[in-house]
């Protein structure tokens, strides 16, 4: 009886995820103040093709839009972009990525940081000039 209880907790769960917003199921209190609400059923999580990744660029497109043209994928298209400084740091992403099955691990830049070209490398202060007891 537990297993079938499940079961149908499962199934809901799976309806739900399925269905578009009902902006007429709510309180007309509630809609009065939620005019001109908008609904965008093509990026919500909610559905089994929905995308976080999807969500937050087009949250950067709003942030420029209309005078800033946004990209619908950005450098690295969605995948998780991971930072190490040790091989120990490397190590534990390539055992994470092989126990989750995750696939190929794929660097995408070398283990040394660099300056910039144009960095400056020189101070703009003045050098520490030692006083008459040499300090």
């Amino acid at each position: 009886m537990k297993l079938k209880k499940q079961l149908m907790k499962i199934k809901e769960v799976v309806v739900e995820a399925r269905q578009e917003a009902n902006f007429s199921s709510l309180d007309p209190d509630q809609q009065a103040k939620l005019r001109s609400a908008i609904s965008l059923p093509g990026i919500s999580l909610n559905h089994p093709d929905g995308s976080a990744y999807k969500a937050y660029r087009f949250g950067l497109a709003m942030a420029g839009a209309p005078e800033f043209p946004t990209q619908e994928a950005g450098a690295v298209a969605g995948d998780p972009l991971l930072s190490c400084y040790t091989d120990e740091e490397l190590e534990i992403i390539n055992s994470a990525a092989k126990m989750v099955g995750a696939g190929k691990v794929t660097r995408l830049s070398s283990n040394r940081s660099e300056e910039l070209s144009n960095t400056n490398t020189q101070s703009p202060l003045p050098a520490k000039r030692k006083n008459k007891y040499g300090v």
